[in-house]
């Protein structure tokens, strides 16, 4: 049975609430401050676990040599048919962002959306990290978008778990993990999706799905960049609007900045 990765249509719907240009300013912003005086604008991007490629995509329109890289072949066939249909040069490639190759190197390599919840243990998350460096070229940058620590420790979590949005053709209404329980000793939830499609004029169709997702704490990413080596952490974020700390009240992301070291 398809889950909710095997629908790309129904996931980038889900996903529709994120302000896309908004984060991208964001992230050329960060890469401005932290690649270097010398090193200039990011020239090349590769997203990783991009899904639909959201990110991806409209940094390509901005004019970086952009590549789209996930496991799901639904999803890739997604950004590929998104980038011809607007006239935007994007690589897709099908590949584990765990151990991937890619002729060349990048300046600036992203992951969004919570998308390293999918590694579920330390080793996979070092063989990520190793492969990404082997990517970056000199003064090259990896930012990390991870849910923020908050959402699994603190009393009242900083993003909700249900949500209405509304999209081009409709409506959808999204219920993901509302209450799932984390395990405790392995830090992975199984989450329960539910995304109903409300289309003008059309059918309501509702994908369900059981996800597994791992839960990183601010900690435990700073030993695994430091174990894995290659790369300095130079900056945290809790936000895209504000460039707030991870640790303020309203922080509501963990945003890592990686410099290739």
């Amino acid at each position: 049975m398809p889950g909710i990765y095997d629908e790309p249509e129904f996931y980038q719907a889900a996903c529709a609430y994120r302000d896309v240009p908004a984060e991208v300013d964001a992230l050329l912003r960060w890469a401005g401050t932290h690649r270097g005086q010398d090193a200039g604008p990011p020239r090349s991007v590769l997203e990783m676990a991009a899904g639909p490629a959201e990110h991806a995509r409209e940094l390509a329109r901005r004019g970086l040599r952009a590549t789209a890289l996930d496991l799901n072949p639904a999803m890739c066939g997604r950004a590929r048919d998104l980038a011809k249909a607007t006239g935007i040069s994007l690589t897709v490639v099908e590949a584990d962002m765990r151990d991937f190759h890619l002729p060349g190197q990048v300046d600036l390599a992203i992951t969004m959306l919570n998308s390293l919840c999918h590694l579920l243990s330390l080793d996979e998350m070092l063989e990520h990290l190793g492969c990404v460096a082997r990517h970056l070229g000199e003064d090259g940058l990896y930012i990390m978008e991870l849910a923020h620590p908050a959402d699994f420790l603190a009393a009242e979590h900083r993003t909700s778990s249900e949500w209405n949005t509304e999209v081009g053709d409709g409506m959808v209404s999204v219920r993901w993990g509302a209450h799932d329980q984390i395990d405790p000793v392995t830090q992975i939830t199984t989450e329960h999706v539910s995304v109903t499609y409300h289309k003008r004029g059309g059918p309501v169709r509702t994908v369900t799905d059981v996800v597994p997702n791992r839960f990183w704490t601010a900690t435990e990413m700073v030993a695994a960049i430091r174990l894995a080596g290659g790369f300095t952490i130079v900056a945290s974020y809790g936000d895209f609007d504000a460039d707030l700390p991870v640790d303020a009240v309203a922080a509501w992301r963990m945003i890592l900045v990686l410099r290739r070291s």
